[in-house]
């Protein structure tokens, strides 16, 4: 960076200047700095005030180092511990405040903020983990004790791009102060830091590789975040010979990409055709590939079997799980009936998106997403998302305006009928079509007899469930390489093989013919007639 990073300069003052200015409008105890490289030299450029300063001649060892020495200088009474990065200055006060409430009303021993479902920092840790940091080595931090401890770990979503921006080089610095200068917001930065690195947060460091191979699980993971429709493929048994191995794993998506891998070529088409099947019924299922001179096996339910000739004579078995894009549950507003909302939504397995000027985070653990600006609320729903205003009169009106125009299934007013009225006949009159305000539902909720915010919470989400339940999905889009389009058989192996993905063709006597492998179309040009006689 040219110069300790503590002391390279933003807006004309040390990175760490920044970062101490947040902890100290933050309200925490005791601050610990722990420096290294030319610690001197940091000491007396930055203004530390009153916080302790503690030298770690064992920098070069990496952050568990630092991370130790900080830890062992703290007061022994304190009860817990932010672990704050020197190269974050964005991060917000509030977000300190966040993480205490969210820590004081769960007991969590860890926990941590999100930003658009991506972890960030800092990161508050229970003193009762202060052994596990010292048995911490090499360049890592917390994240060991978030792998350790997952059902202790609290998560909580914060509307401050901050936690997710750290200035790891002088390119990141550059491109930081040129969005600045040119009046892009935080959350621009944070999305070109992350498009522009290519091991950075999101979707770019899921696809980071391990041994050679795509992290499968890392990428599950920010799929599912993404909401974005994929396979799992899973190896569970294998005949030598053959290249895949017992515990491979794959993603299929809905394009027929695969990420990861299984075995070789002659497997590939029927995955990409089972796992668009699985996609498309939402079963699972058992793939068992098999030579042709094997024995078929008796009919079995969820197992698919195909016959596999390709040369290697190998059999194979994958089990593939297939996950559709998750409902999403909106949340406009404060009001405890939005809470209960939030609470249940994540109980069932929804993606909650919590939305309304000024919301405290700290009030709603449970949300994946808090959105400040409701009018962003037609671009984030789609056909699987279902929306409840619970803004008791503050801004139910923009929020309905959005959210009617999208394409939720469901919208819902939290309001007596009379208020309900009042203010669909307002958003009329301001040009939103009759039809649009049709659909909104009001009184929200079956009819059960719900009195408090909770069982009102409840009656919402099953009304939800039913009008999940009893609609039926829509059918697959049918584009080239998904599962509308036609298959053909392989004429040598009898594998069944996608052409829009595949091109390996051959074309005779005006027929076009597929393989699934070079092998089969070798075969097949040398000898046709020994196939087309079949």
């Amino acid at each position: 960076m040219g110069a300790p990073k503590p002391l390279v300069e933003l807006d004309g003052r040390p990175l760490l200047a920044h970062v101490l200015d947040a902890v100290r409008a933050s309200d925490v105890g005791e601050t610990v700095v722990v420096l290294g490289f030319e610690a001197d030299r940091v000491r007396s450029a930055v203004p530390l005030g009153e916080a302790r300063v503690v030298v770690n001649p064992r920098f070069r060892d990496g952050m568990s180092s630092s991370l130790r020495a900080g830890v062992a200088a703290l007061d022994p009474s304190s009860r817990a511990f932010f672990v704050v990065l020197g190269d974050a200055p964005f991060v917000r006060s509030s977000t300190y405040a966040a993480l205490r409430a969210a820590r004081a009303r769960t007991g969590a021993r860890i926990v941590l903020p999100t930003y658009r479902g991506v972890r960030g920092n800092p990161v508050l840790i229970d003193r009762t983990l202060e052994t596990e940091v010292d048995r911490i080595s090499g360049d890592r931090g917390c994240r060991a004790l978030h792998q350790r401890h997952p059902e202790e770990t609290v998560e909580v979503p914060v509307d401050d791009p901050g936690v997710v921006v750290d200035l790891d080089t002088p390119d990141d610095l550059a491109r930081v102060e040129a969005a600045l200068s040119r009046g892009a917001d935080l959350a621009e930065v944070a999305a070109a830091l992350d498009s522009n690195r290519p091991l950075g947060s999101g979707m770019t460091k899921a696809r980071r590789r391990t041994r050679g191979r795509d992290d499968v699980l890392g990428l599950v993971a920010e799929l599912e975040r993404r909401r974005e429709p994929f396979c799992l493929a899973i190896v569970t048994r294998v005949t030598a010979p053959t290249s895949g191995k017992p515990g491979f794993k794959a993603v299929v998506r809905e394009n027929g990409t695969i990420d990861g891998w299984i075995g070789g070529s002659c497997s590939r088409h029927a995955l990409v055709a089972e796992s668009r099947a699985a996609l498309a019924d939402g079963q699972p299922r058992l793939l068992r590939l098999r030579p042709g001179a094997e024995p078929a096996p008796p009919p079995s339910s969820g197992v698919v079997d195909r016959i596999l000739q390709c040369q290697s004579g190998g059999a194979m078995d994958i089990y593939l799980e297939p996950h559709g894009a998750s409902p999403q549950l909106i949340v406009v507003g404060e009001s405890a009936v939005a809470e209960g909302l939030s609470a249940l939504g994540r109980l069932l397995g929804y993606r909650v998106v919590v939305a309304g000027p000024g919301l405290d985070p700290a009030r709603f653990p449970d949300a994946d997403e808090v959105v400040a600006d409701v009018a962003d609320l037609a671009a984030k729903a789609d056909p699987t998302s279902y929306a409840v205003v619970a803004t008791m009169a503050e801004y139910d009106g923009l929020a309905l305006e959005a959210l009617v125009r999208s394409p939720a299934p469901y919208v819902a007013l939290v309001a007596s009928r009379r208020r309900a009225g009042i203010l669909l006949e307002e958003l009329r009159t301001h040009g939103v079509p009759s039809d649009a305000l049709a659909r909104v539902r009001a009184p929200a909720g079956l009819d059960i007899g719900a009195r408090t915010p909770e069982e009102i919470a409840l009656s919402i989400l099953a009304e939800i469930v039913e009008r999940r339940r009893g609609t039926v999905p829509p059918p697959a889009t049918s584009e080239p390489g998904l599962g509308g389009s036609t298959t053909a058989v392989d004429p040598v192996c009898h594998m069944e093989v996608d052409p829009a993905t595949t091109s390996l063709r051959l074309e005779r006597s005006g027929t076009t013919y597929y393989f699934c492998a070079e092998s089969c179309l070798r075969r097949f040009t040398e000898h046709p007639e020994e196939f087309l006689a079949r």
